[in-house]
Order: structure tokens, then sequence, then C-alpha cells
């Protein structure tokens, strides 16, 4: 039986200081179990959620996250043929894997190479020797005139580190794998990234490797949960 490696998004509702699960795949378990008929399912949770220590570093990108995710594989000594991102984790998935160059596929559900129109854009600019008053502003800005829920609960690390990685576009990381290692699967409704946006910027080659589910959300693990395991169990 192939192994599989489940890297799960950046949800607010699994914030540590959200929730008393301890795993961060609890609200798409039914999805996770049709996957376990096939496959041998690893999980993970980063740090901040779902209880998960965070770390001492006041903040992280998405070079700590590939860094965390390689050394659970090792430190577990684990053989892993697939990494699934979701969302979030399919930024990290594509750092993994142009960080330790391993040879596991990616499958990218819903992933987060490049935002749709995310609010943390919206926020008051100042000249850039005043970064810390502009990033004071911002996060008020944020938490209280957006109302923005990734801010609003979020620690002081997950708020910084939320800002490191929001803005991060992949599109360019996303072509140096190779075609035949990745298979990207969006929802053709998903309004928390930009499908559209992703696929026109691909090549022929790599617009092979997208998979669109008809009027599939953001959220297609749960609403669309037998059509997006068929897709995944009929990658070679």
């Amino acid at each position: 039986m192939k192994s599989i490696l489940l890297l799960h998004g950046w949800n607010d509702i699994n914030y540590t200081s959200q929730t008393d699960k301890k795993d961060a795949w609890w609200n798409r378990e039914k999805f996770v179990n049709e996957l376990s008929k096939n496959y041998k399912v690893y999980k993970l949770n980063f740090p901040g959620f779902c209880h998960e220590p965070e770390p001492k570093e006041k903040e992280w990108n998405l070079d700590n996250f590939a860094s965390y995710v390689n050394d659970y594989i090792v430190n577990n000594n684990l053989k892993i043929d697939y990494v699934l991102g979701y969302s979030f984790g399919g930024a990290v998935a594509i750092k993994y894997n142009l960080l330790f160059n391993n040879k596991q596929k990616l499958i990218l559900v819903s992933p987060a190479i490049t935002r749709n129109a995310d609010r943390s854009k919206k926020m008051i600019k100042t000249p850039r020797f005043l970064k810390s008053i502009r990033n004071f502003i911002r996060d008020l800005y944020l938490k209280y005139i957006v109302k923005n829920e990734y801010m609003i609960h979020g620690t002081k690390f997950l708020n910084r580190t939320y800002q490191n990685i929001v803005r991060v576009s992949l599109i360019d990381e996303l072509t140096k794998i190779d075609s035949k290692d990745i298979n990207i699967i969006y929802g053709s409704k998903d309004k928390m990234v930009n499908p559209l946006y992703v696929y026109n910027s691909l090549s022929d080659e790599y617009k092979k490797k997208v998979f669109f589910i008809k009027d599939g959300s953001h959220d297609i693990a749960n609403t669309n949960t037998e059509e997006l395991v068929k897709i995944i169990n009929g990658v070679k």
C-alpha cells in the first residue's frame, strides 16, 4: 500500500486557542477515511495548530515549515510516496520538494499558490523606516476594521507568520518541479485562492496536471469527497 503524508491548511478553527481537537484534519474526517482505504495515511499538525507547541522563534516563513515537514519524515523514519498539501499545505509541499530534493509526488488540493484577493493586502502603508509602526497599524487594521479571523484568534507567532506567508506567490517555484511529479486539484468556484490565474500562468505541459471539480469550492474535501478521492486514486 502506498503511503501519503497530509499537510493541512491555515484554518483558524484549528488554532490551539480555538479548539480542543488534537488533529488538524478532524473537520475533514470523511476525506481522510476515504483516503485510508487505498493509502497508509500520515498526518502532522503545524506549530500553533491543534495544540502543537509553537517554536521559540518569533515567526516562521515557508522554508521553516518545509524543514518541519522534513524533520517529521526523517525523525519518524518514514517512507512517503505522496505528499498531499491542502491550501496553505500545498505551498509548504512545493517548498519542501524544492528544498530537500525529495522523490515524493505532490498532490496539491486547493493549493494557495497565489492568493485571490486576500484581505491582508488592505492595509495602511507607511515608509520602510517606520516598519514597526506600520506593522502595528496593519495588525490593528486587520483585527478591528477588516476583522480578519486569522489575526483575531492568532497568537503573536501565528499572526507574524501569517503575514510572512500570505502574500507569497509560488508560480515560478511550482514550475521548477518536474510536471510528472505534480498533480493539482481545484474546485472551479474556489474563491479563497485563484485557480484560473494559476492555470493560465502554466505551460501546456503543466496544465495537463491540473484537475477542476465542477462547481467545487475551496473545501472540496468535504463538498466533493468522492470525486476528489477518485482523482487522487488515479494519480500515477
